[in-house]
């Protein structure tokens, strides 16, 4: 699975933009933070965030909490204003013309089906 950097994507797309320059390969944060001398630690499943953030915030002193998230899924708001929705309308056909029906595709099955 490649690697997106979800909320920039999905701005773009809430403008009816194509997605540019979001599919990067980030580093284990954590990882980085425990190489300078800091706590870190990584979480991968939602069974593990609970205790995670209490390790998280427990700490003295700066630590980095690296979580796993699915980069497709759309945080949904109580309700829905018009200009988010016409704007991802206008990226899906946008993407679609570009070739990138795909990409559509899985934001639908992630986020409806």
């Amino acid at each position: 699975m490649r690697f997106r950097a979800g909320f920039v994507e999905i701005e773009q797309k809430a403008e009816g933009m194509l997605d540019t320059y979001t599919r990067l390969k980030n580093p284990n944060f954590a990882d980085v933070a425990r190489a300078m001398g800091l706590w870190g630690q990584t979480v991968s499943r939602a069974d593990q965030l609970e205790d995670a953030v209490k390790g998280w915030l427990s700490q003295p002193g700066p630590a980095l909490l690296h979580v796993h998230v699915n980069p497709m899924q759309l945080v949904m708001p109580p309700f829905m204003q018009v200009e988010p929705a016409v704007g991802m309308a206008l990226y899906s056909v946008r993407a679609v013309l570009h070739g990138r029906g795909n990409d559509v595709w899985e934001m639908v099955k992630e986020n409806f089906i």
